[in-house]
């Protein structure tokens, strides 16, 4: 069976009309999501998000992220549409632990969009799409490791990606295929550049996520999924091997008299 087009006629003459199309405000009560974090995407027009006595006005392009627990309410504007997007707290971790607005750049919508739409239709993508919205929102408000960066452009390019999402697991030759070049020739600029290999480096880049999120207050269950371990106990073994301590006990710093 063909599927019916629309007459392209018809269309020309309908856009040639002035339909003032209007989207009425919208005021939503006070709510919290003690489970949820929440990230609300202004893809139009501005929305004021009142928070206890804090209020924010958000605009086209900026993303305001409420922690878990965080109660609030939304005057959404005349014209307006705003995407409320939710990362579970015990699913994956964050160092978000405050009520941040962040700008995005159109090449990053993309990301969001697909976020949404695997959290409101059946297509679900195999990539986890929450870990990679939050690189976005998280390395606007982080400063950069102290960690060994490769400069050849290939090598670069991997670290960079790495950097964006620790959890990334493909392989060195995975990632040679993406760069186009040879795993032994990125192997070669890890440890020329960096004086690491790709594999040290990945779990240094890793280790160093962690402990971010950790003393952010995340579970060792969601920080073992946002960097890349299959469970927990994995984890951990890493993580004392690379501190000297279990990931409880990092994320427990010592009381002080």
């Amino acid at each position: 069976m063909t599927p019916r087009r629309s007459d392209a006629r018809s269309s020309a003459h309908l856009s040639s009309l002035d339909f003032p199309l209007r989207i009425p405000g919208v005021d939503i009560p006070e709510r919290v999501h003690h489970d949820e974090h929440m990230a609300l995407w202004q893809i139009r027009g501005s929305t004021l998000v009142r928070c206890g006595e804090t209020s924010v006005e958000i605009s086209e392009g900026e993303v305001i992220w409420l922690p878990a627990g965080t109660r609030h309410s939304l005057e959404v504007r005349a014209n307006s549409v705003l995407f409320p997007l939710s990362i579970s707290v015990d699913e994956i971790a964050t160092v978000l632990t405050a009520i941040t607005v962040v700008p995005i750049r159109n090449d990053e919508k993309i990301y969001f969009l697909a976020l949404h739409q695997s959290q409101s239709t059946v297509i679900q993508p195999s990539a986890n799409i929450q870990r990679q919205v939050l690189s976005i929102l998280e390395r606007r408000v982080l400063a950069p490791d102290d960690l060994p960066l490769p400069t050849s452009p290939g090598a670069a390019a991997v670290a960079s990606a790495l950097l964006f999402n620790p959890g990334d697991d493909r392989r060195i030759l995975d990632w040679a295929r993406e760069v186009r070049t040879s795993g032994r020739s990125l192997e070669r600029a890890f440890v020329a550049e960096t004086g690491l290999t790709f594999g040290q480096w990945r779990t240094r880049s890793r280790m160093h996520a962690a402990a971010r999120l950790l003393r952010a207050g995340s579970s060792v269950a969601s920080v073992t999924q946002r960097v890349g371990y299959e469970d927990p106990s994995g984890f951990a073994r890493a993580f004392r091997d690379f501190y000297g301590m279990s990931p409880t006990a990092y994320a427990t710093p010592p009381d002080r008299d």
